[in-house]
């Protein structure tokens, strides 16, 4: 009998060594071994001047190692406190973690100085629980671009099955630039084989593969015009685009309300997302570019070109503006009676009756082929990751969508940007652009220059243009000299900066959800266009009132740069 239990003891000795031992020494290496993975600083966001609009700092991550945790319930109630989750969240990320059991669940970045002492200090009463450096998001300018420059996030199970290249627990862009350029901003993750001790604690480093920071950018936003748009735009709710109608790059961006993308560096708090997603006034809502609204007076720019592109007025024509049309059995009634004015007068003034009386002649059909040949109906192509189409109706959309014919009134109201038309700022800024260069239809951009992270250029792309518009040069004069005459004693006068040549249009868009919309846009130097500006305040109601002093202010803060450009000197 003892000679059979030595037996069987020395069999189980030899399984253990000969056929089993690769598979413990692995198990023996795991437990004194750590690889750790070293995050890669993301690339920096410049303005165009070169001023960093988001960069890295230092910080701690708290993580957890699943094949090291035993007691998950009970290490989740220790942490939670500490980490500012709850205690089933956390248990749910370690049992999620456990298909890579060696790999660190990371549920706190940015820890506070106060956790990461308190982990370091009852690390052997939290076995499995890691501290790591990693860089996480800066923003030195606060919530200034927020919506240009966006938020990151941790990678999703979707995410993940279409991203093959990313791992669980890995940040990744969830709007904004960071999204759009993700892989060029995330860089590679860098490796640290670490010797531990029985209690978890480093011991040395046995290995290290140091981290390739990513390629940076330089914007084309401009980050003082940036800051003068939104201190313009104040607390309404609302968005200001301002962009180069030669080069299609986009200046100035700002939508309100905004939100803070310091929330999201080190993982936004379940009450921070609640927050944010069941405000009403929308604050994650890029309104410059997501959001669609009712173009009103601004779309009058469509029918005046097409107008006088199709012969249909000339500058001296003459319209009556006695406050109302009729329509067989409808009237349409203006704000007020202007009398006798010819097209130039009437564009400054804004009357309804001349704009009316020139969609009817002009048609649905060419109305609808000018707005879309200026941009309208169909996203920009800036190089953001989502962009609103808008809509520019005409009988087949009607008929399709409603299963009504296209009435006489429906192309009154839309030659007057009422009805069913829809646009987004950016798209109305892109329209100002083609008008202000004659016909050419730029692409907006929001990226200038790629830098590797030695400063190194790595990609000048040069900026494109989406076409060009063949349009009769006295046509395009005509339009220039009205929007020119609205910012001269017109509806847009309150946009008039001193010794700066500003040509524009109001709105004010009826709409269904309460009080009219408010639209500026606009163009300078009227003679020799550099910048493009478009205003649009939620319920402004008055376009004059409400969005020309926004564009007013941009244009001021742009102003010694488009004069000195000209030659000239700013007057006070």
């Amino acid at each position: 009998m003892v000679l059979a239990l030595l037996l069987l003891i020395e069999g189980r000795l030899w399984v253990m060594q000969a056929v089993q031992g690769q598979a413990y020494l692995r198990l023996s290496e795991q437990n004194r071994l750590r690889d750790y993975v070293v995050p890669a600083p993301r690339g920096v966001l410049y303005d165009r001047k070169g001023r960093p609009l988001v960069t890295n700092r230092a910080a701690f991550t708290i993580s957890v190692l699943p094949m090291e945790v035993k007691e998950p319930a009970r290490l989740a109630e220790r942490l939670a406190p500490l980490v500012g989750l709850e205690a089933q969240e956390i248990a749910a990320r370690i049992a999620a973690g456990r298909q890579r059991p060696f790999e660190p669940v990371p549920l706190r970045r940015d820890a506070d100085k106060a956790a990461v002492i308190t982990v370091e200090e009852q690390r052997l009463d939290l076995p499995g629980v890691v501290v790591q450096a990693e860089p996480v998001r800066h923003y030195p300018f606060g919530t200034r671009a927020a919506h240009v420059v966006g938020y990151l996030g941790e990678i999703t199970e979707e995410e993940l099955r279409t991203r093959p290249d990313y791992r669980p627990g890995d940040l990744i862009g969830k709007t904004g630039i960071e999204r759009a350029y993700d892989a060029v901003l995330r860089g590679q993750a860098g490796r640290l084989r670490v010797e531990v001790d029985a209690a978890g604690r480093p011991v040395r480093v046995l290995g290290r593969e140091a981290a390739r920071p990513g390629q940076s950018l330089v914007l084309a936003i401009d980050a003082d015009l940036q800051a003068a748009a939104e201190q313009a735009l104040g607390t309404r709710a609302g968005a200001v685009v301002a962009m180069d109608p030669r080069t299609g790059d986009v200046l100035a961006l700002a939508s309100h309300p905004a939100y803070a993308p310091a929330l999201f560096a080190g993982g936004i708090s379940q009450a921070n997302w609640r927050r944010l997603t069941a405000d009403r006034a929308l604050p994650l809502l890029n309104r410059a570019t997501e959001g669609t609204y009712e173009p009103g007076s601004v779309f009058k720019v469509v029918t005046g070109l097409a107008a006088l592109a199709e012969g249909v007025a000339t500058r001296d024509s003459i319209f009556h503006c006695t406050g109302a049309l009729r329509l067989g059995s409808w009237v349409f009634r203006d704000l007020a009676a202007y009398g006798t004015v010819n097209f130039i007068r009437g564009t400054a003034v804004s009357c309804n009756v001349m704009f009316w009386t020139l969609g009817q002649a002009v048609g649905e059909a060419r109305l609808h082929r000018y707005a879309t040949m200026l941009g309208l109906g169909r996203p920009t192509g800036i190089d953001l990751p989502a962009e609103a189409t808008g809509l520019v109706p005409n009988a087949a959309w009607k008929q399709r969508v409603w299963k009504e014919p296209w009435y006489p009134g429906d192309t009154l109201n839309m030659s007057i940007g009422q009805g069913w038309v829809l646009v987004t700022p950016l798209q109305v800024a892109r329209m100002m652009a083609a008008v202000a260069t004659d016909g050419t239809l730029v692409r907006p951009r929001l990226v200038r220059r790629i830098l590797a992270a030695d400063g190194r250029v790595v990609a000048d792309p040069a900026p494109r243009a989406d076409g060009r518009i063949v349009l009769p040069a006295a046509a395009v004069r005509t339009l220039h000299d009205g929007l020119r005459a609205v910012v001269d004693g017109g509806t847009g006068a309150a946009a008039a900066v001193p010794g700066l040549a500003i040509a524009g249009k109001t709105g004010s868009a009826e709409n269904p959800r309460g009080s009219p919309h408010a639209w500026f846009a606009g163009y300078a130097p009227a003679d020799r266009p550099a910048l493009v500006v478009v205003v649009f305040v939620e319920h402004g109601r008055r376009g004059g009132a409400a969005a020309a002093p926004v564009a007013r202010a941009v244009f001021a803060a742009a102003a010694p740069t488009l004069l000195a450009a000209a030659g000239e000197t700013p007057r006070p």
